[in-house]
């Protein structure tokens, strides 16, 4: 297949993942699903990057130019950012992921190359690299923290932070010993991507992020440091019970 048609197919199932929602019970139907169903087309570009290196060039830059041009469509600035923010999501969550799955000795080479050129011409969206494995074994373990690293992450606060070092600690050596606790965890982590992607699509997710900051995840660390941990899971529970009613079901 000539690269220009490699380019023109890769678009087409770029615009199909993006209509899926990224979501812990149909995160895996999904891939599995595209991955059948584009098997052939994997393939094809495995094949492609795997002879030339202008032709890998041309195949990984092709999504990040596509959807360079998609956004600078957009005139409006806070349009074009929530734009964006659907694009990155679709990026890490699926598309890059699924690139990961090509039969080729240089997928992380490909799909390393890709997020380069993403991060070159929209550095002011950057993102970071993703694959399907590492995050179907997030969700089984439950090892993401969508909303507190989100506020963290508003706040200015590194990914090792004190304050997420002690909610994951937590989650996991409180939270998911026990049968309520786990039961708080799976819902959290099937509503919690969307959440995060609602929030952030607003115009004060800086305010709404610092206000999940004060009135649930400090009060919720100096619980835990009190010790009075059954009180901090309630206070976790009243969080995402006001985020659920906020932003998924209003």
């Amino acid at each position: 297949m000539e690269i220009k048609a490699l380019q023109s197919e890769l678009e087409e199932l770029y615009r199909l993942t993006m209509v899926y929602e990224f979501h812990k019970t149909t995160y895996e139907q999904y891939m599995e699903s595209l991955k059948e169903r584009y098997a052939g087309l994997l393939q094809e570009i495995a094949r492609a990057c795997d002879e030339s290196e202008n032709s890998m060039e041309a195949v990984a830059g092709c999504i990040p130019e596509y959807v360079f041009k998609e956004l600078q469509k957009e005139p409006s600035k806070r349009k074009r950012n929530m734009k964006a923010l659907d694009h990155k999501m679709n990026m890490v969550s699926f598309f890059v992921p699924l690139m990961g799955e090509m039969p080729s000795e240089n997928v992380k080479a490909i799909t390393g190359r890709i997020v380069e050129i993403w991060n070159t011409k929209m550095p002011e969206h950057k993102i970071g690299h993703s694959d399907y494995d590492g995050i179907r074994s997030g969700f089984r373990k439950g090892v993401f923290c969508y909303i507190t690293t989100a506020v963290c992450e508003s706040l200015n606060k590194p990914d090792d932070c004190y304050e997420l070092k002690m909610l994951r600690k937590y989650r996991d050596e409180y939270l998911l010993s026990t049968q309520s606790g786990q039961k708080i965890v799976e819902e959290y982590y099937n509503i919690a991507p969307t959440i995060v992607k609602r929030i952030s699509r607003q115009d004060d997710a800086g305010a709404i992020y610092r206000g999940i900051w004060e009135d649930y995840l400090s009060p919720c660390i100096r619980l835990i440091e009190e010790g009075r941990k059954e009180e901090c899971k309630n206070r976790y529970s009243e969080m995402v019970r006001m985020l659920e009613k906020e932003y998924l079901y209003s």
